[in-house]
C-alpha cells in the first residue's frame, strides 16, 4: 500500500471511532446487566437485605471469634438485642433486653433477625413499651447527632 492509501484508511478509521466507541459502550453495558441478572438469579436464595425497624429483635454476629483458634466453643452471635434506630450511614443502634443502650454502632452485615421460639422466654414487654422506646430513640438520635462528625460517615465503629 502506498502512503496515501494508508493515510486514507486511517482517516476512515478515525471517522468511525465515535460509532465504534458507542458500540463498545453498549456491548459492555449489556454484558454488565446480563452479569448482574445472572448473579442475582444464581444467588437468589442467599441474598437477603434486611431493614430492621425500631423494636425489632436481632442477633449480632460476634466477628471477633472468626479468626480465633478456639472458635468452636465461642458464641457466634450476641443477643437478642432490640433495634433502637438506623443511623444515616446505615449502621444500627441497639440495646439489651434489660434496657441498657449500647454505645457502639453495628454494621448492617453483622445483624440478622431473631426469631423467638416462644414469647414467654423473652421479657420484652416492658422494654418495647411504645413510650419508652420513643424516648430511647430520641435519646439515641441526640447522642448520634452529638457524636457524628464528617469522619464518622467514612467508617463504622463496630
Amino acid at each position: 500500500m502506498s502512503t496515501a492509501d494508508l493515510i486514507a484508511t486511517r482517516a476512515r478509521q478515525l471517522e468511525m471511532r465515535k460509532n465504534d466507541l458507542a458500540t463498545i459502550h453498549d456491548n459492555i453495558l449489556k454484558s454488565r446487566l446480563a452479569s448482574i441478572r445472572q448473579f442475582e438469579h444464581q444467588h437468589a436464595n442467599t441474598i437477603a437485605s434486611h431493614d430492621f425497624h425500631p423494636g425489632r429483635l436481632v442477633l449480632v454476629r460476634n466477628s471477633g471469634v472468626e479468626s480465633d483458634l478456639g472458635r468452636k466453643t465461642k458464641p457466634r452471635y450476641f443477643g437478642p438485642m432490640v433495634v433502637i434506630r438506623r443511623t444515616r450511614n446505615g449502621t444500627y443502634r441497639l440495646m439489651e433486653l434489660d434496657g441498657m443502650v449500647s454505645k457502639l454502632r453495628y454494621a448492617a452485615f453483622r445483624i440478622i433477625p431473631y426469631f423467638a421460639r416462644s414469647q414467654t422466654l423473652i421479657p420484652v414487654t416492658h422494654v418495647l413499651d411504645r413510650d419508652d422506646l420513643a424516648a430511647v430513640v430520641t435519646e439515641a438520635a441526640e447522642d448520634d447527632s452529638a457524636d457524628e462528625t464528617p469522619a464518622d460517615h467514612d467508617h463504622d465503629d463496630t
